[in-house]
């Protein structure tokens, strides 16, 4: 891994204009590795620029760390590469431009020092992207960045990327991979990072934001994924002054009593198809009367799933709006699969969720209906 440390060090000496991107609904961990790395880089005069992926709608119990500026989100990367018309004037210069804008159409209008102009003396060409790097947290290939990577696979081609990942089946696609499959989590890669390489910016915002990471990846150090590695480097984000108490506060009891005992609920009836990497609960009217919840809550729900369960593509949950109809939230990470059942369900995907409503049907029935449409379509 030092060897891959120093290429990361270079290769950000020679950049300025940095892409942070993380695969859809990212969890806890990625989320608080993005964190660091825009303070990091805002620190070292880096212009950063954060691809949102609904990381501002998964973030309520982080609002404890820093939080990056508002202006430096993107939703998509529309508008992040202009193109040029190019005019050969070696024999006839350009003495006029302007343009006119109209409803449909933008005219350029030029005027030739001499004649008339040659068409074979103009072309049309891409410039360069905005950006000269991009740092891409937790997708094991580029493909599960859902539909940011397949409307701009220029971009993603062309500029040098660096690949932080600790999942096993990462298919190492940057010029830097910063892959460690014994890591328990993104940040704990980012950690030993900035201990060996970047020494004077363990402050307190990134040590804060690290330990967080590393605490909701291994559920304050109970998941199997913990290693004496893990354990080392908390300590040293300890001694760096990161408070795990306050973490702990944040992440663990603030929640309602209601919500942990819906989680309960959810959690009794969890389903897996491995085959599909598809993780679902279903919910019943008596769920949400027996542990005081409302149905707002069902988006948290399946916010902890995607935290608990990272070898996820697919989360969903059905519950019952009445004894007749049901609902379903589901996260879906395949771009292609998003838009053929939103496009069943006659509905609109929204960051990479879709909401549906399953009229008539009670909740064994919905369950069918959508496996039955994830199977048409996967």
């Amino acid at each position: 891994m030092n060897t891959n440390f120093k290429k990361f060090h270079k290769l950000l000496e020679n950049s300025n204009n940095i892409l942070l991107v993380t695969p859809p609904a990212p969890n806890h961990d990625l989320i608080a590795s993005s964190i660091v790395f825009y303070n990091f880089l805002k620190n070292q005069k880096k212009e950063v620029t954060l691809l949102n992926n609904s990381f501002q709608n998964n973030n309520g119990s982080l609002s404890f760390l820093t939080q990056p500026k508002k202006e430096d989100f993107i939703s998509d990367l529309d508008g992040t590469r202009d193109f040029l018309l190019i005019f050969n004037t070696k024999y006839n210069k350009i003495i006029n431009i302007a343009t006119d804008k109209k409803e449909d159409e933008t005219i350029i209008r030029l005027t030739p020092e001499k004649g008339t102009i040659d068409p074979r003396d103009f072309s049309l060409a891409p410039a360069d992207f905005k950006y000269d790097l991009v740092i891409i947290i937790g997708a094991p290939t580029l493909e599960t960045l859902g539909e940011i990577y397949q409307k701009n696979t220029d971009l993603f081609f062309e500029i040098p990327k660096v690949n932080i990942n600790n999942d096993s089946e990462n298919d190492d696609y940057g010029q830097v991979n910063l892959v460690d499959l014994t890591a328990a989590s993104t940040t704990e890669i980012i950690g030993e990072l900035f201990f060996e390489q970047y020494p004077n910016d363990i402050n307190k915002e990134n040590v804060q934001a690290l330990l967080t990471g590393i605490i909701s990846a291994t559920n304050s150090f109970q998941k199997p994924n913990t290693t004496p590695q893990t354990m080392i480097l908390a300590s040293k984000l300890i001694k760096a002054k990161a408070d795990q108490s306050e973490i702990i506060r944040h992440l663990y009891k603030t929640k309602p009593l209601s919500f942990l005992k819906l989680w309960g609920r959810a959690m009794a009836r969890l389903n897996w198809d491995d085959s599909r990497k598809f993780i679902w609960s279903l919910l019943s009217t008596e769920d949400f009367l027996k542990s005081r919840a409302d149905q707002n809550m069902v988006p948290s729900v399946l916010e902890e799933l995607q935290k608990n369960y990272t070898k996820g593509r697919i989360f969903g949950i059905f519950y019952s709006q009445d004894s007749e109809n049901t609902s379903g939230y589901f996260s879906i990470d395949n771009s292609r699969a998003l838009n053929a059942i939103a496009e069943e369900y006659n509905i609109k995907p929204s960051n990479n969720i879709l909401k549906i409503k399953f009229k008539n049907k009670n909740l064994i029935k919905a369950e069918k209906d959508f496996l039955t449409a994830l199977n048409k379509n996967l």
